[in-house]
Formats: structure tokens, sequence, C-alpha cells
């Protein structure tokens, strides 16, 4: 029993180095030996649907992410992944709603604010939005991609000297950040 959860803990750590390498096919290939092994290992499935997730094949994340809320319901990052797929696919209200419930779990995540402003932001419900951003900046300060996103939102809301104050900002912490009026999260 206990080299099978060895095997588990050897296999989950080799699958989430290749995702970090951005080889999601053999990290699959690692959490599909894991899951053989235990079925009921939450975080497996939520890596699972991060590399099916990374190999565009966003149906299948899904149906992970939604494993590994059946198996622990307090899996917070297995929400907020199922809420970043459900952005990717354009369903906003979904998306906020696992948004929300990551949040409730654990609000200390500023990528998870970071894409909850997003969907409010695509939902033009720019105040609330903001305030996302806000509350992600206070967490990451370094974070260009969400100085861009509050950026954006402020043009929307026509505070443009705000606006560029932003901009300016997220190339200062990144100069390969694309600052443009498309918003973006992840």
């Amino acid at each position: 029993m206990n080299s099978g959860k060895e095997n588990v803990k050897m296999l989950y750590s080799k699958g989430n180095h290749l995702i970090e390498s951005g080889r999601f096919d053999e990290a699959l290939a690692c959490f599909d030996k894991a899951i053989e092994i235990d079925d009921r290992n939450s975080m497996i499935w939520n890596l699972k649907g991060f590399a099916l997730y990374g190999l565009g094949r966003l149906e299948e994340a899904l149906a992970c992410f939604d494993k590994a809320i059946e198996i622990d319901d307090g899996n917070a990052k297995a929400w907020y992944n199922k809420g970043v797929v459900l952005l990717e696919m354009n369903r906003l209200e979904e998306a906020l709603a696992c948004f929300d419930k990551a949040i409730e779990i654990d609000d200390r995540d500023a990528g998870v604010w970071n894409n909850k402003g997003v969907a409010l932001y695509r939902m033009r419900r720019f105040e609330d939005a903001l305030a996302c951003f806000d509350r992600a900046l206070k967490m990451n300060p370094r974070d260009a991609k969400v100085w861009r996103n509050k950026g954006n939102v402020l043009v929307e809301l026509g505070m443009l000297n705000e606006a560029v104050k932003c901009f300016n900002r997220a190339i200062e912490v990144d100069v390969d950040v694309e600052v443009d009026t498309q918003i973006g999260g992840i």
C-alpha cells in the first residue's frame, strides 16, 4: 500500500514538472498512471485537467476539474482552473461562480482575483472588475497583466489619465507585456 502512495507522489511530482516544462502530453501520461493507482486524489485530477487545458482539450479538462471538485469541494485550485477554462469558453456566469467559490475557500490568490476581474470586465461590470484588479494588485503589485487589465477597465470608465498610468506601470514591471485594448487573464 505504501509503495502505491510513493508511486503516486512520484508521478504527481514528475507530471507537475512536465507541466512546468510545457510537456503536457507526457504530464497527462503521468497523471493517468497515478489515477490508475489512486482515483480518489483530487490534486491529481486537477493537474490532469490542467494538462488537458494546456493541450486545448477544454471539455475533457472541465470533466477532470469536476471530478477533482467531486472528490474535494474544498480544492480551491480546481475551482479556479475550472473557472479559467469556462472563461476561455466565454461561459462567463459559470466562470464567475467558480472564481467566487475559489475565493470563498482561499481569498489570497491574486490570479483568482485577476481572472474574476476579467470575467466581470467581459460582462461589462467595470466597477466590480476594477475592485478585483485592485485586490489582485494589493497581493502582487508586480503583475504586468493585472496592471494592463486595470488600465483597460479605466479606459472603459473614461478615466484616461489613470489608465495611462496603469499601462506605464505594466511596462515598467514587464517591458514585454502587451498593452492594448484586449483584456486578458490567466
